[in-house]
């Protein structure tokens, strides 16, 4: 299974409507596995394929297909529910220079999870974060953590590939009280 990975800027059309069917797949079951709302809602999925100051990381097999996407804000503006302050506050010289970017989303089709695609497109995105020499973050569910160990899979590829520091720099833990 060959995979092609593009970065592009903007992304429309019926491209868009293919990687949103790619998307769904992917992310749908979170709806149920985690507190955060981590699916976003067609228009917002639109909103983010078209913004350039999001990087689109594109995965496709050998006809073509959508197998895999990241998305990557180099414009910590673009991305709502991250603080711009918090991260020029930690990392003066590389919000200075506009290299504090973030992770929105990185997923492969289902059937291609355990297959190169994933890497492929972890390998793209953490060349180009070196060759930035950028602070990059990013969050994980708490599910992807447990099940798939997500986060330290991550460091320890972006380890073996780059000269990289990875910190746990903020948590989030959800509670319910239940009143009877």
């Amino acid at each position: 299974m060959d995979t092609d990975v593009v970065f592009q800027t903007a992304v429309d059309g019926e491209t868009a409507d293919r990687f949103w069917e790619l998307y769904l797949e992917a992310f749908g079951p979170l709806r149920t596995r985690a507190a955060a709302r981590h699916v976003l809602r067609r228009d917002e999925f639109d909103e983010e394929m078209a913004d350039p100051r999001v990087t689109k990381i594109l995965a496709r097999d050998e006809r073509g297909a959508a197998v895999g996407l990241t998305t990557l804000a180099t414009d910590l503006a673009a991305v709502p529910w991250v603080s711009p302050e918090y991260f020029a506050a930690r990392y003066p010289e590389q919000a200075k220079r506009g290299a504090v970017w973030y992770v929105g989303f990185t997923l492969a089709h289902p059937e291609r999870r355990a297959t190169r695609t994933f890497m492929r497109m972890i390998d793209a995105l953490v060349a180009h974060l070196a060759e930035n020499r950028v602070v990059v973050a990013y969050d994980v569910s708490r599910y992807n953590d447990d099940t798939l160990r997500f986060a330290d899979n991550l460091r320890r590829r972006m380890e073996r590939a780059a000269d990289v520091t990875v910190e746990t720099v903020d948590q989030q833990t959800y509670y319910a009280a239940t009143f009877r």
